[in-house]
């Protein structure tokens, strides 16, 4: 950790941390007694702890605590708090879009165990699973920091290599935090001395190891207790639907592909329409935790269905979503006692905005399920709230700027007696003035003696005997009286009264908030799950999308089903149908950029919206229930990890048939071509009939057309449309019956680019190597040499090349001139 030690106005770091962050936060690098040294100034901390942070660090703060009564006495200084970039709740180090995941795991004969939380929300989950799931896991998880033992980490090789693929902080803790007797120690501290049967934990349950690791983790770094953290819940796979790591990466579901392309690829960014933070990462959740239970889907189809059938109930709610805050978070911020003015504010402003949406229809509480929030308590918090906090203060040390005029009585006569001293000090002097019969003498103050009367030296011979000399000046005397210091010390009474009887009012505000967290807490999930709920109805009018049907098994029938971020950025999109009815294996030939992989992926992605609950871009689907979504498309490698393109292609394939069901959605994308032609062929041959016994509705596409001429009475075939005309090629963009005659590689080369030459030689090089290829791929060779009579000469390419219809009378004489000069 980096160590900020406070010292006087500065935070310090030295030696290596000194050296270390000078150069992240490009600050001096100077010395103290010959030891490196680097500094910050404490009230600009938070800036840079959130530059550390995004690095991935962690900094603890260590504080002076300075004793009144002995100023220069050796200080005493203790850490107070650690950041890191899972364990800080403070909204100027959350990304408020993303949940803030810590997750710790445990690995044994049995599989691996994880536990995660996000303290900023007050969430814990527990779950256990395969070793081959590992990936999928902390995928799904999407984790900021995670725990594992520092004996598991460095003894089990590609454990540490699959975990070091991900970017987040890797912690290794002691071996003995992860422990069945540290788990249940930390669990009932936490919880409660019943907490293991309160969750249906048994005392020897594995799933304790990483429970004890994380808990105690999180408890140091927070530095205070976590009464945020009030249930475990357990991740039931028969509850969710399992995607696998390949399919969010290669279906682009909240991140996009590759690192350089816009959040825009992405499914979540098409169908988000939410307009809080919290709705963000609920509706993030739901996309990466599709449903399998079919009522629990219903259940949010019907509120979607309600939404969209009711436009000027969906536009109430989204009115008064706008103005909604993440109460959510801030309901762990209450747990925590953190809350600042603006804070308050944002749970009055969100508690009323939520007020207002049930005031017309107490619907919505459904959304909770069993469980029920206290509307009285929050209605009577948010009323104090908005009496009490100045919304325009936004610093809790703005002293006298926080409590609203109004609220206490107390308050207000001391504050009264504060302010009113400036006037009581002037009508003091007039009184002197006209006491002494000397107008000339002046009232001021400073930090030293505090208001004093003063005189000019050629008129303090006449000062009063009861004027009292504090200070000489090279011009003039400076004097106090006695009832001037009464006045100035009851002036300064009232406004340390005032500060102080503002702090306690903060306090027992806070303390309120503290007393109700819970209701807020549940207060926050009704306005997350609904803004979510609201997002969904206005994408699905916006985009016309329509209500999926959910079978508990069967076959997928969509009817003009579209790309959902596609149509979001073209406007337009061809639509296509899919039925896996005729067969639950579908082998897909087709050009290269003829749509293909738009094809395989809409239909996923379909197939995983309509479980998440959401409507789908299609005029109709029925989509049978299924337990897992594999996906397996594009090239790509992992030279960190010394894997080559085929070897993750191959990897990604064996996860695929070790995992897949007759339950499964299987998405494969040219499989085999990693490698050489017969060995790549095989392969997907192989493949094909290893998927059809274990009968998954499977989607494979491929550019290996002798696939399609060997048995396919059990297979649908399908392909993706062309138009030939002229010489040219137009991509239809609709998937058709049969098999394609051609990959149309050649054609896509041309037009990518590459020399004429380059064209050719390919052109007479298939001709000559491939005559056996024709029988299946005869079209791409007559878009570019008629060679019927044998004539491979350079006049017949020119000819078969030349651009008749692009070109120009001038660019057509030419061209002749050069024919006739060659022949």
């Amino acid at each position: 950790m980096v160590l900020f030690f406070r010292l006087g106005d500065f935070y310090e770091m030295f030696d290596e941390d000194a050296r270390e962050i000078s150069k992240l936060l490009n600050l001096t690098l100077t010395h103290r007694v010959k030891e490196d040294m680097c500094g910050i100034p404490y009230h600009a901390a938070k800036n840079y702890i959130k530059r550390l942070l995004d690095y991935g660090k962690k900094i603890a703060i260590c504080e002076q605590f300075v004793d009144p009564d002995s100023p220069n006495k050796l200080q005493e200084r203790k850490v107070v708090q650690i950041y890191s970039p899972a364990t800080v709740v403070d909204e100027e180090y959350l990304d408020m879009l993303s949940s803030s995941y810590i997750l710790a795991l445990s690995v044994d004969k049995r599989g691996v165990h994880y536990a995660w939380s996000d303290i900023s929300t007050g969430e814990f989950y527990i779950k256990n699973s395969k070793i081959e799931d590992l990936a999928s896991e902390i995928t799904t998880i999407s984790p900021k920091e995670i725990l594992i033992s520092d004996d598991t980490y460095f003894s089990n090789k590609s454990l540490r290599r699959e975990i070091d693929s991900f970017r987040c902080v890797i912690t290794k803790l002691p071996k003995w935090s992860f422990s069945i007797k540290e788990g249940k120690k930390e669990i009932e501290k936490q919880f409660s001395p019943s907490a293991l049967r309160l969750f249906s934990i048994d005392d020897k349950d594995p799933i304790l190891l990483p429970i004890g690791a994380l808990l105690g983790y999180i408890s140091q770094m927070a530095k205070s207790s976590l009464p945020q953290l009030r249930a475990i819940e357990r991740i039931d796979d028969k509850r969710f639907l399992m995607l696998n790591d390949a399919a969010i990466r290669n279906l682009e579901i909240v991140n996009p592909l590759f690192p350089d392309r816009g959040s825009d690829s992405t499914l979540f960014w098409a169908i988000n329409k939410t307009l809080t933070p919290g709705g963000q990462r609920h509706l993030k959740h739901a996309l990466l935790h599709p449903l399998q239970d079919q009522d629990e889907i219903n259940r949010r189809l019907d509120w979607i269905e309600y939404l969209t059938l009711n436009r000027s109930e969906l536009d109430r709610v989204r009115s008064f979503l706008k103005g909604s805050g993440d109460l959510e978070r801030l309901g762990s911020k209450c747990a925590m006692m953190r809350l600042v003015p603006r804070d308050m504010v944002a749970i009055s402003d969100t508690i009323s905005s939520l007020l207002s949406i049930l005031s017309e229809n107490q619907k919505y509480l459904s959304l909770l399920g069993e469980i029920s929030v206290d509307l009285d308590q929050i209605a009577e918090l948010a009323l104090m709230l908005s009496r009490a906090i100045n919304r325009e203060c936004t610093n809790i040390n703005n002293e006298g700027t926080i409590i609203l005029k109004g609220f206490d009585d107390e308050l207000d006569r001391l504050r009264e007696i504060k302010d009113s001293g400036s006037l009581l000090l002037k009508e003091y002097l007039e009184r002197i003035k006209e006491e002494c019969g000397i107008p000339q003498i002046r009232l001021g103050e400073n930090r030293v003696i505090g208001p004093y009367l003063e005189l000019s030296k050629s008129l303090s011979d006449r000062a009063p005997s009861y004027f009292i000399c504090r200070q000489t000046l090279v011009g003039s005397e400076r004097y106090t009286t006695e009832e001037l210091e009464r006045l100035s010390a009851n002036i300064a009474s009232a406004g340390d009264d005032a500060s102080s009887r503002e702090r306690e009012i903060y306090r027992l505000i806070a303390n309120e908030c503290f007393r109700i967290k819970d209701e807020i807490d549940k207060a926050g999930k009704i306005v997350s799950r609904l803004d979510v709920i609201a997002s969904l109805a206005s994408i699905a009018i916006e985009m016309n999308y329509t209500r999926p049907t959910l079978i508990p098994e069967g076959e997928i029938e969509i009817v003009s089903g579209r790309h959902p971020v596609v149509e979001r950025h073209m406007g337009s999109f061809v639509p296509n149908s899919f039925s896996s009815s005729r067969s639950r294996f579908t082998l897909i030939t087709g050009p290269n950029m003829a749509g293909k992989s738009t094809y395989l992926r809409q239909i996923a992605l379909i197939s995983l919206l309509a479980h998440v609950g959401s409507f789908v871009p299609a005029e109709k689907a029925a989509i049978p229930l299924m337990d897992k979504i594999f996906c397996r498309v594009g090239a790509s490698d992992n030279l960190s990890r010394g894997e080559s393109t085929f070897l993750v292609e191959m990897s990604e394939s064996a996860q695929i048939l070790r995992g897949a069901s007759e339950r499964s959605l299987v998405i494969m994308d040219e499989i085999g071509r990693g490698t050489s032609t017969q060995d790549g062929m095989s392969i997907a041959y192989a493949i094909e009939n290893y998927l059809m016994k274990l009968r998954p509705i499977t989607l494979f596409a491929t550019h290996y057309h002798e696939l399609t001429l060997l048995d396919t009475s059990n297979i649908q075939l399908l392909h993706m449309a062309v138009l030939e005309e002229k010489g040219s090629v137009s991509f239809l963009r609709k998937a058709v019956e049969g098999s394609a005659s051609s990959s149309y590689g050649i054609f896509v080369a041309r037009i990518a680019g590459l020399p004429r030459e380059v064209v050719l030689e390919a052109s007479k090089f298939q001709k000559s190597h491939f005559a056996d290829y024709s029988s299946f791929d005869s079209g791409q060779g007559d878009l570019f040499i008629n060679d019927d009579e044998g004539k491979d000469t350079y006049i017949v390419d020119r000819l078969n090349d030349f651009d008749l219809e692009n070109s120009t009378p001038l660019d057509a004489f030419l061209f002749l001139s050069e024919l006739k000069k060659n022949l």
